[in-house]
């Protein structure tokens, strides 16, 4: 259940990395998830202090932070066209 808590105490950070690329990065696709999930690696060095354990080099951690990027980012695109049909 740990892990857990802990993904859910991340995804705010990961909704934040993919907003800041979103504003930043003016490259497409594989660039910019790289570039979002470098910045959520960043945070998971500071959890890692605190949990004592090597999420930066666990290849689940960063495969589930790629999904929830995808999700979030296909979430924002719904919203976008939502508000704005005819675009």
């Amino acid at each position: 259940m740990a892990w857990i808590a802990l993904g859910m105490k991340l995804l705010p950070f990961i909704v934040d990395a993919v907003q800041w690329v979103e504003k930043f990065v003016t490259q497409k696709g594989q660039y910019k998830q790289d570039a979002a999930v470098y910045m959520v690696k960043s945070i998971l060095g500071i959890a890692e202090q605190g949990t004592n354990k090597d999420l930066l080099d666990d290849d689940d951690v960063e495969t589930a932070t790629r999904a929830v990027i995808d999700a979030v980012v296909k979430l924002n695109n719904v919203i976008a066209s939502a508000r704005h049909p005819n675009q």
